[in-house]
């Protein structure tokens, strides 16, 4: 038995039942119930295709999940176990993900590695789960245009649906969290135009599988945009600045209070000849003060002198938070000595990590220190760190997408703040949030 919680009802009921439109975007929280849903309406038009002759062509189901490791450790269990479909199918491979099923019918899983794979064949209904972490292979819109729905409108239009005697022309249901101004976005709005599509939106109040206490708990551990786009089903764009949670008007104070007597003294650092960007910043509860910055010491080794005289020698202890491959690169004279090397002979203590962070982690860990969901700010600036602040104004992502988790180098104003990355990816760090990958095989 199938049983869905009440937003899952209304738009199950426009598809089946009232038959409203034929394409879905259903933009949702975390723990909505994706999968389930998805697998309840594959399921539901494989009987509504069962019902048909066998003597009726194309009479075939998909669920396309952005990775290999998606269809078969999420979707496959639900059809399979949850849902019966193993027990009902004449044959079934989970490696292959297919179910074949009495009248000609055939359930298939693909990852969207394989989406081309359908080209030329026709499908009666689609489900398309979590679109915006389908980066691998092609652009989601030709993705749609060109191959999944062609499968849908040249195989199951509304006159050949007729002909066969189907309760439905092919329909097509695309669920996913949202992520900025994307194609997700796009298709959500086709509405607006095309009596074929109908869109909803629910954030995470519609879902009875989510703990509130939980909820409230995240909001100060995650940035706004990343919650609302996870939990609310908003669709925010950061445009493709970086760090986009950096606003001048609250992050830089004149007012935060000078080094003090004895105080901790944190360096972070992105290692380049004749550049050597670094940032000095205090660590006052959970809050990170940044101070000042330097820049243009021709090497390693005159910028580790340079603190040791500033700092260490006035009785403060010095950390210092460099580029992880520092371990064994050299950018300074001395022939064979490393940089990290350098820094610990000047009696500075190096904290790194063994392999540098990922970009996408390492980000977010700095976009929640700048404000959490709940409003929470725990970085801020001096002035007088001007480099630094030029650095997380103007930090961008290469063609606007951060998916890629490739930084703009071109103008060279990254350095600063991919030493503010290393520091606070070490002090804060955040749990990956990356989707799985695939195992390195396809269907």
């Amino acid at each position: 038995m199938i049983t869905l919680h009440p937003a899952q009802s209304t738009v199950y009921k426009d598809i089946f039942i009232n038959k409203v439109a034929r394409y879905f975007p259903v933009a949702c929280s975390r723990g909505w119930g994706k999968s389930y849903f998805l697998s309840s309406c594959a399921q539901s038009a494989c009987f509504e295709l069962m019902a048909l002759p066998a003597s009726v062509p194309n009479k075939r189901v998909a669920i396309i999940a952005p990775t290999y490791d998606q269809v078969t450790e999420i979707f496959w269990p639900i059809l399979a176990h949850d849902m019966g479909m193993e027990d009902l199918a004449i044959k079934s491979s989970q490696d292959q993900g297919r179910f074949f099923l009495p009248n000609n019918v055939e359930l298939r899983l693909i990852s969207y590695e394989a989406v081309q794979r359908m080209r030329g064949k026709g499908y009666y209904f689609v489900g398309w789960d979590e679109i915006r972490d389908c980066t691998k292979g092609i652009d989601q819109k030709k993705a749609w245009e060109s191959v999944i729905q062609p499968c849908i409108t040249t195989r199951w239009s509304p006159m050949l649906a007729r002909q066969y005697g189907a309760p439905s022309p092919g329909r097509a249901v695309i669920t996913s969290t949202t992520n900025g101004y994307d194609f997700f976005y796009e298709m959500h709005n086709y509405e607006e135009k095309d009596p074929n599509w109908k869109s909803y939106q629910y954030d995470y109040h519609s879902s009875p599988y989510l703990d509130p206490a939980e909820i409230e708990d995240l909001k100060n551990k995650i940035d706004p945009r990343q919650f609302a786009a996870e939990y609310l089903a908003q669709f925010k764009d950061s445009g493709n600045s970086v760090f986009y949670m950096f606003d001048r008007k609250k992050h830089v104070r004149v007012d935060i209070p000078d080094l003090q007597p004895g105080e901790d003294v944190h360096i972070s650092i992105d290692f380049n000849v004749g550049v050597m960007a670094a940032s000095m910043f205090v660590v006052r509860g959970s809050q990170m003060h940044f101070l000042k910055d330097y820049m243009g010491h021709p090497d390693t080794e005159t910028l580790a002198n340079v603190l040791k005289e500033e700092f260490l020698n006035k009785g403060h202890k010095v950390y210092c938070y460099p580029d992880p491959t520092g371990h064994r690169r050299q950018t300074s004279a001395p022939v064979g000595r490393s940089d990290f090397s350098l820094l610990r002979a000047a009696g500075l203590i190096v904290l790194a990590r063994t392999k540098s962070p990922g970009i996408a982690d390492s980000v977010q860990a700095v976009n929640r220190r700048l404000m959490t969901a709940n409003g929470t700010i725990s970085m801020f600036f001096h002035p007088r760190a001007e480099n630094t602040i030029a650095s997380m104004e103007r930090t961008r992502w290469i063609d606007k997408n951060p998916d890629t988790a490739t930084l703009d180098k071109s103008q060279g104003f990254e350095h600063h703040s991919d030493g503010v990355r290393y520091a606070t990816e070490f002090l804060f760090p955040v749990q990956s949030s990356s989707t799985a990958s695939a195992r390195g095989f396809k269907f």
